[in-house]
């Protein structure tokens, strides 16, 4: 008893060596204690992070898949071994490791990293495309973010064909994209690819309107939106240098304070889009279904404000003949003269 008890000690002791950077000491505790038999299943697996940390990569391998081929509690070890494989580039192995987590573990996203990452350098591109999609339920943008995120690691390490390598599934998920463009020519440059950085550089230009355009739309306020793509969309506020699109950015920033929560600021914003270009409805539209939003809320002298947006939205409506949705703004005040009315 006294033994176990010493021994116990002993293993404790070890992360106050390795804190210390004594990781001598701390290796030669370990074998001891490995000698002795002393809780092999935690005494193989904490030598074996040692030895990870130490990049003694074999010996690492060795301990963890000792845990995992004699011990019924494994998931660790598999799991620290998943890292290795992935750090020494064995990544079919890596795969392998991240399914056996991904079916026990509560938290996940970094054995679905690890997956994605591991298609991704196997070359094997449409099955990474569509795993990272699915890591984030078919969200192409929180997905766009998480690549470009990766790819700034990348950066980081100096693993400059990793980067464009994670830049191309951006591409097949969303062609054309600028923010990828930019980080593909800032790779090129950090290469000394000069020639081929400016060549992409000089693509942006053009690129972006036509980008923005497509994926920029006028919604109802209170229809469901993504959040992650307003954000990203106002994320490409860089690009226009010559201010042409300051009306929809306003648009999106109105959309984005609502989404979040923040009525005033989100009213604010669409006040502002009006002021950009008073010729287009739909800022006033937006507006106004904010005022009657906040009339409903706590102060119903917002409705006749609301009221007066909606009638300049439908005297453009009328100038442009769109009969249909100058009809739809009388609707929309009878509905709020008829809902609103608190006096």
């Amino acid at each position: 008893m006294y033994e176990n008890i010493k021994n116990f000690f002993i293993f404790k002791s070890v992360d106050g060596d390795i804190r210390r950077k004594e990781y001598d000491i701390a290796l030669q505790k370990l074998n001891s204690l490995i000698r002795k038999n002393y809780r092999l299943n935690s005494t193989y697996l904490k030598r074996g992070q040692l030895c990870k940390k130490l990049l003694m990569n074999e010996e690492a391998y060795s301990d963890f898949t000792y845990v995992i081929s004699h011990f019924e509690d494994k998931l660790s070890s598999y799991y620290e071994r998943m890292f290795l494989n992935y750090d020494i580039s064995n990544y079919t192995e890596a795969i392998t490791d991240a399914d056996k987590c991904i079916d026990y573990l509560t938290d996940t996203f970094e054995c679905k990293r690890v997956k994605f990452l591991s298609y991704l350098y196997l070359k094997q591109y449409e099955i990474a495309q569509s795993y990272v999609l699915n890591m984030f339920e078919g969200n192409k943008y929180r997905a766009i973010q998480f690549i470009l995120t990766e790819t700034a690691k990348c950066i980081a390490e100096d693993e400059l064909s990793k980067g464009l390598n994670l830049l191309s599934v951006i591409e097949m998920i969303d062609s054309n994209n600028p923010i990828k463009m930019l980080k593909e020519a800032n790779i090129y440059g950090l290469a000394g690819k000069i020639e081929k950085e400016n060549e992409i550089l000089n693509k942006i230009p053009s690129a972006f309107p036509k980008y923005f355009i497509s994926h920029f739309k006028y919604t109802d306020i209170y229809e469901e939106r993504n959040l992650w793509e307003v954000c990203f969309l106002l994320e490409l506020k860089i690009f226009d240098k010559q201010n042409y699109f300051a009306y929809p950015m306003c648009i999106l920033e109105g959309y984005k304070y609502n989404m979040e929560g923040k009525i005033i600021e989100s009213k604010e914003a669409f006040e502002q889009a009006t002021i950009v270009n008073p010729q287009k409805p739909e800022a006033y539209v937006l507006l106004a279904q904010t005022l009657q939003l906040m009339s409903g809320y706590n102060d119903s002298s917002y409705k006749k404000e609301a009221e007066e947006k909606y009638n300049i939205a439908m005297q453009i409506y009328e100038k442009e003949n769109l009969t249909a949705k100058a009809d739809d703004m009388k609707r929309q005040i009878k509905h709020l003269n008829s809902t609103l009315n608190f006096q």
